[in-house]
Formats: structure tokens, sequence, C-alpha cells
């Protein structure tokens, strides 16, 4: 958050609610007085806006045996001190002991989840992964099954792990979306991410002479070479923001809700405005496939693909069939 400039307020009234969401827990963790300054350097908002927010917290809790929220069933804070030293001091805080917990076979879920993520050495090595499984078993409502979870079968998969480990280089056959033949080709490997149902490996191609993503099943004659790498994955998140166009990738132009906007932040988009006369945002953003516009569809409220038109044609197609599957099973 801390990007954000000194003066700037939460647009929409859900990243208002996120904000004191996060404001009361920060307070309570606070072994003294915390200044608005500080609060506001902490949260990227302006000092006005933390000190409105903090006037708004004697108004906020939990209703009580009475049902009527009376003062001891909500937050409260020292005035005194915010007037005279510009201090942030709750007084009140209101218990809250009916946490919500997962049953077993939530856990389970999950845990099969962490298992199939475990697989990747990496993560498996990351001492807050192995906490994490041993906490989720612990909190359960009742004792989780253990999940059987099939190993893990990637092409390449472990060569690449240990190329990104080592920092080398690799050479291998790769055929691009919609080619006739396969190329040659010589990459820094930097990183490998799941998107959607396969495999990608993010990398600098010495061919291209640029970050490339390259999908793990398109790759034959996978080569490690003895070359060190000269790139890696703090350059390519410093010099595209995290998201790497690969072969035939195409920009698509989608408008949606703006209630949606920290929905459509996880894809990366390349712009964002939103229209205040008719209520309505619109983005642009870089895909490698059609399949992520499809996900895009499914999460975010309100958003239709307006252009290029070969995109608008691919998702009427698939929404035309999705539709004939349905009546299909409904018949």
């Amino acid at each position: 958050m801390a990007d954000r400039a000194p003066d700037r307020e939460p647009r929409l009234a859900l990243d208002k609610v996120a904000f004191l969401t996060a404001f009361v827990p920060y307070l309570i963790a606070q072994d003294g007085p915390v200044t608005v300054a500080e609060a506001a350097a902490h949260f990227g908002y302006s000092e006005d806006f933390v000190r409105r927010s903090a006037e708004q917290l004697p108004m906020m809790g939990l209703p009580g045996e009475s049902g009527y929220g009376l003062a001891n069933d909500l937050f409260d804070i020292d005035y005194d001190a915010l007037e005279r030293f510009d201090e942030l001091v709750l007084t009140n805080r209101v218990a809250i002991d009916d946490v919500p917990r997962l049953s077993a076979r939530e856990a389970a879920a999950i845990i099969a989840g962490l298992e199939i993520l475990g697989q990747d050495p990496l993560i498996a090595a990351s001492a807050d992964f192995r906490s994490l499984r041993g906490k989720l078993r612990s909190s359960a409502a009742g004792e989780p099954e253990t999940p059987a979870v099939g190993a893990l079968e990637i092409p390449g998969f472990a060569e690449l792990r240990s190329a990104i480990a080592a920092r080398r280089q690799v050479r291998f056959r790769y055929r691009s979306s919609g080619a006739a033949t396969a190329e040659t080709r010589t990459v820094d490997p930097l990183r490998i991410e799941g998107i959607d149902a396969s495999y990608h490996l993010r990398a600098w191609c010495h061919l291209r002479q640029a970050f490339r993503i390259f999908r793990l099943d398109r790759i034959d004659a996978l080569e490690l070479l003895d070359s060190p790498a000269a790139h890696d994955a703090a350059e390519l998140d410093e010099a595209i923001s995290g998201f790497t166009p690969g072969e035939g990738s195409t920009t698509v132009t989608v408008r949606f809700d703006p209630v949606g906007v920290e929905l459509v932040e996880g894809y990366r988009p390349e712009t964002i405005e939103i229209d205040r006369a008719t209520g309505v945002a619109e983005m642009t953003l870089v895909v490698s496939a059609v399949a992520v516009v499809r996900r895009l569809l499914a999460e975010v409220p309100g958003a239709v693909v307006v252009g290029p038109a070969e995109v608008v044609a691919a998702i009427r197609d698939w929404s035309a069939d999705a539709l004939s599957r349905y009546a299909a099973q409904r018949g």
C-alpha cells in the first residue's frame, strides 16, 4: 500500500470496508498510542481520511445481548488523545468469540490442494507451507482425512526447476501455437506457473531477445546447458510488471462493473478507466489464450469483451456451446 499518494482515499465502498477491517486489528496490535500520521503512512491513505475513520469507530461493533448496540457493545477511542495529540488509542475493544472453523471435509479438500502444490520442491521446502498444513489439521472441527494425491507428471518440470535453481540456461525444441514446425530456443528459465489447466515457463528467450512464455507440453528435447543465465525473475518483474506477452498474445478490451476493480488487478491490466457518468469501467490487457478471457468473464461482475473482433467471436461461440450443453442436460 505504500505506493499510494499521501492524499489518497479509497474510491469504492468496498475499499473502505477493507480498510476498516484491517484498521481495527492494526490499532489493537499496537503496544501503545499510534499517531494519525503513522497510521496514514502505514496504510498509504491521507491523514484526514484516517482521522475521520477513527471518529467512526464508536459506531461499530456487535449488537450485544440487548440487540441495541449499547456503549460496551461498540468500539471506542480516546477522543482527548485524538484532539490534543493526534493519537489513536482504542479504549474499548469488542471481543469476537464466535470464530468460524473449517469442517474436517473442508480442511481435507484444502490439504489435498496443498499436497499437489507441495510436489514442487521449492514450495515444499518453505517453512510457511509446512506450518500451514499443520495449522489446517489442528484448527479443523474434526480430524481431516489424509488425501490420496497422485504424482504430478509434467514433462520437463523437474529439469526446468533444477535449471532455475542453478541459474543455468536450457535449450529445447518449441512449437508455437499455429506454427507448422518447431524452433530451437535457448532461454534463461525464470519461473514455472500454472495457468488454467496447463503449466508455462517464463523465460528470457535469446532468439527473440525478450521475455517470453512457453507451454511445457509444447517443449521437446530439453537440454540443460553449462552457460549461466544472464537474467533473473526480479528483472522480469521490474521490466514488465509481472506479465510477459507470449507467442501469439493479443490485447483485449473488456468493460465491467467498477465493483470488480480489485478482481481485475490480478490479471495485470495495462490500463483501467472508469467512466463516472455511466458507471462503467473499461480495461485493456494482454492475454496469450482465450481461456484467460473466459476465466475473467466468470470472475468479474458485468464483464463484457468489446474487442478485438476475433476474441469477441470466440467468446460468443464458447457461450453458445455452453448454452447448448446446458439445454441438453435439462432436456
